[in-house]
């Protein structure tokens, strides 16, 4: 079976990154502009020093049992004793250190998984319906759409170098239960007049400014979701925003042009992309085979049991194939431990390539199991460290990783959900009244935890008693997601030590009062929100001095008391700019020192850092990573001098520095000085999306 392709440049990068590791390590390479190189490959810095994330694309959340294998043994051999599902399903590894990266990547990307992508301003994982193919209420299967266009996608050079991370959902119906109307670019699965097709969504988002998405266009053939996603990506080339991080991301361009003007420039873009007669795209089965898929000699086990009959009903799921069943296995927090994947890819080997799925409430679901292979699922699962024990809202609950891992984050929220759900398990509440309900948890405003698309959201934040700091939360409450989104509402704050016995008051009035209710969103903007905002301040108003009680001083989890982090950038801010500017501080460092220096020798090395850092300091913004100092002369002087954008007469002071004739620089010294002043005003001249003014000669 096809997941996706990794495209041949993406393999012959694994030893560039190598290259660059090593240069970074022996201090050849300016920490910022090593950050800009490596979060392109899916490789973050974690809140401990020197140790790594990395993040592995997995399109439309399919990964076969072979790679889930591959990603366990990749883990116990360079990480921690686990693996991850993230809220895009993704895949990610914890803990690896620098020197190992590049092993791992090498490893999973023979495995056919590539970190590449996995984050900076990149074309990043594209997502579908986690029940794509098997629903019995889609328009169609959605999920060979997200799988060939990320080989179409991750292909193209333009797809590394864009003004920020660029979102891709698919979602099977106009439930949309893959947020694509909340996503940068979003696709619903529609038929008009016998024809499949796609409702077109663009601009939305979360973050600490949520927008939701406009409707594009109503209605695209299926076969123009090529031509379309390369319009947009082309377009939100040109117009994105570079200079201004925190307005660079796509539903800023659509927020600030309005949908006429984008739809106008998006039109513009697929005329010309049309022109270039693309083919469509390939689009790969994933019908399932019933009973063909099963290993011979695999036979069927039957259990009869009070737990057994209790899972089903919780967690086995008729699909749309007559005698088949998709199974959802609940995760710890989205964790799988290292010998659990091991275990589950060897069970799942038994029924073929087509049987995983990986959910963005960071669960993972097994599908194309026959009723009568059930027993065997359960049986294996028993055996595995889940949570297919527990009623279905708590293994939905939805956790970023927060300060825990997170140079961002302020609290801790893989320590309030285990106690929420240990607290709530012990009452006797109905939890399986409500197995939807969606409960979301942010360490910090970004929105890893995905808390403005819940039923009641929670993002970390610092409270204040007696001029001590302690961890506290945001209370958020009432999302709806599709054609009319909107995002979860502010209600209050609370401590964060009080957070479980908050929502456990919260359900203990809405399970049994919700058929009084259309949702829970009509709960909210009735009478909700008051109640909500009553149970906050009941909790804040009897937070204790620090004399009178440590405990609400110290996070879920943690051992040390509640303190902030200060000075640290996201990690997915890497971007142009940062490593632009390194260049251009040290210029400008260099020159104010230069009328200080009195040997020759020194004189000749200055000026040359001088030229060499001004010819390489733009080259970013072409997209171009230079491995020698020759490239970087010769660089500059086709993309700056030759079209003119740096005057003319720095052309022959070039051509000496990459000649190695340091004599001539010494004599035009002045010449030097000018051009690295030149290179600010060149700088200061670019627009947001990277456009330099062309400067007369």
């Amino acid at each position: 079976m096809k997941t996706y392709e990794i495209p041949k440049q993406i393999t012959e990068e694994i030893s560039e990154y190598i290259s660059t590791v090593k240069e970074f390590r022996l201090g050849e390479i300016n920490p910022v502009q090593f950050k800009g190189i490596r979060v392109g490959h899916g490789v973050y810095e974690q809140r401990k020093d020197d140790t790594y994330m990395l993040r592995l694309r997995c399109a439309g959340g399919v990964v076969t049992p072979a790679q889930l294998k591959a990603v366990a043994e990749v883990s116990e051999k360079y990480g921690t004793d686990h693996f991850h599902v993230t809220t895009r399903q993704d895949l990610q590894l914890h803990y690896v250190s620098l020197e190992d990266t590049p092993k791992a990547y090498d490893e999973l990307v023979k495995a056919g998984i590539s970190p590449r992508g996995g984050g900076g301003n990149t074309i990043r994982n594209i997502m579908a319906s986690i029940d794509s193919g098997i629903s019995t209420d889609e328009a169609f299967d959605v999920l060979p759409y997200a799988t060939s266009l990320t080989t179409r996608m991750i292909a193209e050079e333009d797809s590394w170098n864009l003004p920020r991370k660029f979102k891709t959902a698919f979602s099977n119906s106009a439930a949309d239960n893959c947020e694509a109307t909340i996503t940068c670019l979003g696709f619903i699965a529609k038929v008009q007049g016998g024809v499949e097709g796609f409702q077109v969504w663009v601009g939305g988002g979360m973050g600490a400014k949520p927008i939701p998405g406009k409707m594009l266009y109503d209605f695209i053939k299926a076969d123009e979701v090529y031509g379309m996603t390369k319009a947009i990506k082309i377009m939100f080339d040109k117009n994105g925003n570079r200079r201004k991080r925190f307005q660079s991301k796509l539903k800023f361009l659509v927020d600030k042009i309005g949908i006429e003007e984008f739809r106008a420039k998006v039109d513009e873009e697929w005329v010309e992309v049309r022109k270039e007669n693309y083919a469509p795209l390939e689009l790969e089965s994933y019908t399932p085979k019933y009973l063909a898929d099963i290993k011979d000699g695999y036979e069927a086990i039957e259990v009869s049991s009070a737990e057994y009959t209790e899972w089903k009903t919780r967690y086995a799921t008729p699909q749309k194939q007559e005698g088949l069943y998709s199974i959802k296995v609940p995760l710890n927090l989205g964790d799988i431990y290292n010998i659990d994947g091991v275990k589950l890819a060897e069970l799942l080997s038994n029924f073929g390539e087509n049987c995983i799925r990986l959910a963005f409430n960071q669960n993972l679901h097994i599908i194309n199991i026959p009723e009568s292979y059930l027993g065997n699922i359960f049986s294996g699962l028993s055996e595995l460290n889940t949570l297919s024990t527990q009623p279905i809202l708590i293994s939905n609950m939805i956790a970023c990783t927060g300060a825990a891992t997170c140079r961002l984050g302020l609290c801790l929220p893989r320590g309030v959900l285990p106690e929420t759900a240990e607290r709530l398990v012990k009452t006797d509440l109905d939890l399986d009244s409500i197995p939807e309900f969606k409960i979301h948890v942010s360490g910090c405003p970004n929105t890893c935890g995905r808390h403005h698309s819940a039923d009641l959201g929670f993002f970390g934040k610092v409270g204040r008693k007696d001029k001590v700091n302690y961890p506290a939360y945001n209370v958020l409450a009432g999302a709806v997601i599709g054609a009319d989104a909107n995002f979860a509402q502010k209600v209050g704050e609370v401590p964060a030590k009080d957070v479980p016995a908050f929502i456990e008051d919260l359900l203990a009035y809405w399970i049994p009062n919700q058929d009084n209710f259309e949702n829970f969103k009509a709960f909210v903007d009735g009478e909700g929100k008051a109640l909500m905002a009553e149970l906050c301040a009941k909790y804040k108003d009897v937070v204790p001095s620090i004399d009178e009680n440590k405990d609400y001083f110290y996070d879920w989890g943690a051992k040390n008391q509640f303190d902030i982090l200060h000075g640290q950038k996201a990690e997915c801010s890497a971007g142009v700019f940062d490593m632009i500017e390194v260049d251009l501080k040290d210029i400008k460092t260099t020159t104010k020192d230069y009328a200080e220096i009195e040997s020759e020798a020194d004189k000749k090395e200055s000026l040359f850092h001088i030229v060499l850092t001004s010819a390489r300091m733009l080259l970013v913004t072409r997209d171009i990573v230079i491995k020698s100092d020759e490239q970087a002369f010769t660089m500059f002087d086709t993309h700056f001098i030759e079209t003119s954008i740096v005057d003319a007469k720095f052309k022959d002071l070039i051509e000496k520095a990459k000649n190695g004739d340091k004599d001539f620089l010494l004599k035009s010294e002045a010449l030097v000085i000018e051009l690295g002043e030149s290179m600010a005003t060149v700088y200061k001249s670019m627009d947001d999306s990277l456009r330099f003014l062309q400067l007369e000669a």
